[in-house]
């Protein structure tokens, strides 16, 4: 099979030397019988698949989004976070708790290979809680995060869907739809937590070429639009280079909220979060950004606590059918809220 998708030697070269755009597909139908099995690999395979798929992607497709998302919403569970602490769960305090890990915790991803810190977020609500599925018993952070006006964002967009019967004038333009067709493909695929190799074809393409291309320009990729995996590609999510999110979007607003229960049989094309949460919540939009932490106020142990017991004591809170509904009660915990609790 070929190993390039164009045969010239350098990106330089002033003439585009394309290979067969059946000997492409080949090579790309060869990768597709690896989705899902690359976790599989020895280390010696992995490396040489990974050397292989970085020589052979040496000219990509792009699509620059109609509009950049207005929100980003990510979903930060904090169980998760304290857990690792050796901690019981509690709310947040610090601004990088809602970012991207830690770089030594960041293994491949999506958009990221090993090290690189991307911070993935959902345009909705309801495409957050898909990606993060949060179940019984969990404390979550919603973080909510609003464009900058005239900020500009080089974006690449992956489609919802593959083009269908486009109209194919010339040999680029054939072997252009291959590619975006199978990175459709690849932004699609689901992969399991602790099968992150799986990552690769995904990765290589959204980090090497595209967020962290090696040398600077001021076109360089930032951010990648891409279908929501877990709601079947009815929503969209955005990675964007977390060293970056400050300069482009503004920190608006954050939320805890405490899980009761997931729900059974949703169709992710609806707009539906996966769990139900108690009916009171409580949230901040007051943030010292340099010294990176999220403000509260002064009654916010008692708030947390009251919830959490609420959530799993012996009398938890229980919803009674058709008539507490869906509803929730946010509680303004910011420092100068006014807010008096007596407990």
């Amino acid at each position: 099979m070929i190993d390039k998708i164009a045969a010239n030697e350098r990106n330089t070269d002033p003439v585009l030397k394309l290979n067969p755009p059946g000997e492409v597909k080949k090579k790309l139908d060869y990768y597709r019988s690896l989705f899902g099995k690359v976790q599989d690999l020895t280390d010696e395979e992995f490396e040489n698949l990974k050397k292989d798929v970085h020589r052979f992607f040496n000219i990509f497709p792009f699509k620059e989004p109609n509009a950049l998302p207005e929100r980003l919403v990510r979903i930060t569970n904090n169980n998760r976070i304290f857990a690792g602490q050796g901690k019981d769960v509690s709310y947040l305090t610090d601004i990088s708790q809602l970012l991207a890990p830690p770089i030594e915790f960041c293994k491949y991803g999506r958009c990221n290979q090993p090290g690189e810190q991307v911070l993935y977020c959902a345009i909705d609500l309801p495409s957050a809680y898909w990606e993060t599925k949060p179940q019984n018993g969990d404390v979550i952070t919603i973080s909510h995060f609003q464009l900058k006006k005239g900020v500009k964002i080089n974006c690449n967009f992956i489609t919802k869907g593959k083009a269908i019967d486009p109209q194919i004038t010339n040999i680029l333009e054939e072997i252009y739809y291959l590619i975006d067709d199978f990175f459709v493909d690849a932004f699609s695929l689901e992969v399991a937590r602790d099968r992150p190799r799986d990552y690769i074809f995904s990765a290589d393409f959204a980090s090497t070429q595209q967020l962290f291309y090696p040398v600077a320009s001021d076109k360089n990729i930032e951010a990648i639009i891409y279908p929501s995996v877990q709601r079947k590609v009815a929503g969209q999510n955005m990675a964007i280079r977390n060293d970056i999110i400050f300069d482009k979007y503004e920190l608006i607003g954050v939320e805890t909220r405490f899980i009761l229960d997931e729900f059974e049989n949703l169709d992710p094309a609806k707009p539906e979060p996966t769990a139900d949460n108690l009916i009171a919540s409580f949230g901040t939009d007051e943030f010292d950004l340099a010294n990176g932490k999220i403000m509260y106020h002064e009654n916010v142990d008692k708030a947390f606590n009251l919830l959490r017991m609420l959530q799993m004591g012996g009398s938890k809170q229980q919803r009674i059918p058709n008539l507490m509904g869906k509803k929730d009660m946010l509680m303004d915990l910011s420092p100068n809220s006014g807010i008096k609790i007596n407990l």
